[in-house]
């Protein structure tokens, strides 16, 4: 079996003019997965992330606390969706949500319907249907590349992550939106790939980070 570690970046920046990079925390916490990884016995074979600039800095975190010195391969498959694309075509989007995480969540998961509607597909540069395939894509590619025994890190975001999630367990956008709900930055979603297909093994996991450092944004 090959294993392929999904691993959410650390926390962003929201509520700042720029949310595109890692607060002081999103880097410890990129550093400590890194070292827990380590702790594992896990000498990935590659690593792969998107192409924004939190994923970047997580993949880094990662690396140094792994004490590994590796090139990192880019593929915009990983990117996330632009959440703040799904929440601007609202009419009534709650002004409070630019700074208030929980109201921002609420509005997003109303965007997010609207989007994988198909209904409204020429308001997006991206459709829900585009967003899926290229998740689908990268994700056949990563694990495509890896022989037998292989491990692969690769740092995404948590839409992509939980679409990922939700493909191999055969859910659609109501399981999406319940990974996406849910997942912590840092958390390691374990894939298995063989002879038998490719399967998830575990989801989310984040319990190498201390409790009062696990965030959702």
């Amino acid at each position: 079996m090959s294993v392929l570690y999904l691993v959410r970046h650390g926390q962003a920046s929201f509520g700042t003019d720029d949310y595109d990079r890692l607060s002081d925390l999103g880097r410890k916490q990129s550093r400590t997965t890194g070292r827990f990884l380590a702790s594992q016995g896990l000498e990935p074979d590659r690593i792969i992330h998107g192409e924004m600039l939190r994923q970047r800095q997580t993949a880094e975190g990662l690396l140094a606390g792994l004490g590994r010195d590796m090139d990192a391969h880019v593929d915009d498959g990983w990117n996330e969706y632009a959440a703040w694309e799904l929440t601007g075509v609202l009419t009534d989007l709650d002004p409070r949500a630019q700074h208030d995480s929980k109201i921002f969540q609420g509005e997003l998961e109303r965007g997010a319907a609207r989007w994988a509607s198909g209904e409204h597909d020429e308001d997006y540069t991206e459709t829900y249907n585009q967003f899926t395939s290229r998740v689908d894509r990268a994700l056949d590619e990563a694990t495509g590349a890896m022989s037998s025994g292989q491990s692969t890190i690769v740092v995404s975001s948590a839409g992509a992550i939980a679409w990922t999630a939700a493909r191999l367990i055969g859910g659609g956008f109501d399981q999406w939106m319940a990974f996406n709900r849910v997942t912590i930055n840092t958390g390691i979603t374990k894939i298995i790939t063989g002879r038998g297909g490719t399967s998830l093994i575990s989801f989310n996991d984040h319990g190498h980070q201390d409790p009062k450092n696990a965030t959702y944004r």
